[in-house]
């Protein structure tokens, strides 16, 4: 992939940036925002209709627990007047039938002698309870214990579902029960107001139904069985699209259930959200598109400003690669001075050893091999510094390479070492030993290094320190150079990183540096920072991604970290 092509990708992610960014900080709360206003006005109609619910559960339970005591009385009264000897007569007992039957709510009423035999009966169905005992029925045997019961919906003889009260006398010498009209009974449930889709149903607590579904329901579902749970009072809860209101009535041994279809029963608020939702859709299709052209826009202008500066940067990094050589061949030579000294010594003492020696006996042989051992030393040593050279001279374009951050520090400070010495200042170093390596341009690297180096010495006085530290962690690589100097004024931190901007002496820096350094690292997907310490001096912080062989790199997004605070 070309310069060209990492510029576009590059591009067309600032573009997706922008747009993200424009609907993260824009869009994005406005449909928060709308979500949440609907979501709370659908609460507050949810809240509404479950104040509903339990209203309409609390009347219809009050309703039916005071029908259920007014029967219960009816019979307790009648318990209570007459022996068991009369209550036996069938005569009586069809008068007393008639005369508590006005309004059609009692089926029939029996009466049961202690032993549960049957004693006399009213009703439509004598012959299919004629002569039976019910000593082993479970309602006779409660009634006996507890003085009255209020049973479940059961078959019994008759072979049809009926739901009876009874009592006994207050001698217990015989029990009356009356079979309660279920048409009656139901009718004081469903006379709630429900909506086409609600319910209002009474069930045991196993879930068996004591009164008939207006839905043609049979039995509860495996959600709705949760429900079954004991609680006090009324609760309300929404379950698969309905608003379930429970209530537990007859002394825990009913559960009454009302339910309501919610998108029902939110007709009208419903209504108003679809306006709602078509006027924030409409908006939300507006604000993408111009905030598509918008993007476009800006970015098209900043490519416009990038190509003009990659220009001028392309030109500056020529200028400022020929301040680094000269500055570099100057310790260049002085290294080379050394060895070329040594290669000159030992050609004279090999001239000085070889006309004392008969050449067909080599007398002095083991000299002669340690001189031409010692020319050849030093001969791969000023290559190796006409190498370094040739480094810094050729055209800064990247090209990675597994590189040794510290190997590079201690390669640096070779080059500006005498220079520091003369002016008595002390390069301390800080490296971690087991810093990892990485894949990036070592020769550009090393650039930004001396670059760093070369001012901190500018910055120094006499007698000064410069403190070079490296460290790593999961993701990146970490240099710090810090000196002692004076540190750097707000008004040139604003500044530092702008090409062309110096605060040496006319003739002393080309103002190119700094910049130079930070479109290096941010080629290398790196990023410096720059800072004053509170104890005084100024602290460069390079960071350089840590990647591995063949891991592919992001040149171009590097970042420039300045903060101009004092730290």
């Amino acid at each position: 992939m070309g310069p060209t092509d990492t510029k576009e990708k590059y591009y067309r992610h600032l573009r997706k940036g922008l747009f993200s960014a424009f609907f993260i900080f824009i869009l994005v709360p406005t449909i928060f925002v709308s979500w949440v206003t609907l979501h709370n006005l659908r609460q507050s109609a949810i809240q509404r209709i479950e104040m509903f619910g339990v209203r309409m559960a609390e009347e219809r339970s009050d309703a039916i627990r005071q029908y259920l005591d007014q029967q219960i009385q009816i019979l307790s009264t009648l318990s209570g007047m007459y022996p068991v000897k009369v209550m036996g007569n069938q005569d009586h007992l069809d008068r007393l039938f008639r005369a508590v039957n006005e309004r059609g709510h009692v089926v029939d009423l029996l009466v049961v002698d202690a032993k549960g035999t049957q004693l006399s009966y009213v009703g439509p169905h004598r012959a299919a309870v004629e002569g039976k005992n019910y000593k082993e029925a479970e309602w006779f045997n409660d009634v006996l214990i507890g003085g009255k019961h209020v049973s479940d919906v059961f078959l019994g003889y008759r072979n049809i579902p009926h739901l009876v009260v009874a009592v006994t006398d207050p001698l217990k010498t015989y029990v009356i029960r009356a079979t309660i009209n279920s048409e009656t009974f139901n009718a004081l449930l469903h006379q709630a107001q429900m909506g086409y889709s609600g319910d209002a149903i009474i069930v045991n607590p196993e879930g068996n139904f004591q009164t008939p579904s207006l839905q043609g329901v049979k039995e509860l579902t495996s959600a709705e069985r949760e429900l079954l749970v004991h609680h006090e009072g009324t609760n309300s809860r929404v379950m698969d699209s309905f608003l379930y209101t429970t209530r537990w009535i007859k002394e825990g041994q009913w559960l009454l259930i009302i339910k309501f279809k919610v998108r029902e029963s939110l007709g009208s608020f419903n209504e108003r959200r679809d306006n709602s939702l078509m006027i924030i859709a409409a908006a939300t299709i507006i604000f993408m598109f111009s905030a598509v052209l918008l993007c476009r826009y800006m970015v098209g202008k900043l490519e416009r400003s990038d190509r003009r500066r990659a220009d001028m940067d392309q030109q500056m990094i020529q200028v400022e690669k020929m301040a680094s050589v000269g500055r570099l061949a100057a310790g260049i030579a002085h290294e080379i001075n050394n060895p070329l000294q040594m290669i000159t010594n030992q050609a004279g003492w090999i001239e000085e050893l070889l006309p004392d020696e008969d050449p067909a006996l080599v007398k002095n042989f083991d000299e002669y091999r340690d001189a031409v051992s010692k020319i050849k030393f030093h001969v791969i040593r000023a290559g190796t510094i006409t190498h370094r050279l040739l480094g810094f001279s050729r055209r800064m374009t990247t090209e990675k390479e597994c590189i040794r951050v510290n190997e590079l520090i201690e390669e640096t400070i070779s080059f500006v070492e005498n220079e520091a010495l003369s002016h008595k200042i002390i390069i301390e170093r800080e490296l971690d030993e087991n810093l990892p390596t990485t894949m990036s341009d070592g020769p550009q690297v090393q650039q930004v290094f001396l670059n760093i180096l070369n001012n901190g010495l500018d910055a120094v006085d006499h007698d000064g320190k410069i403190t070079v530290s490296t460290r790593a962690d999961d993701t990146s690589i970490y240099i710090e150079f810090s000196d002692t100097g004076p540190g750097i004024s707000p008004e040139v931190m604003k500044q530092i990183f702008d090409p062309f901007f110096t605060t040496k002496e006319p003739g002393k820096g080309t103002g190119l540096g700094m910049s130079i350094c930070y479109d290096i690292m941010k080629k290398l997907g790196g990023k410096i920072d720059v800072n004053n310490k509170k104890t005084g001096g100024a602290i460069f912080t390079i960071t350089l991604p840590l990647r591995k062989m063949g891991e592919p790199g992001h040149e171009g997004e590097g970042t420039f970290g300045y903060e101009g605070s004092i730290s």
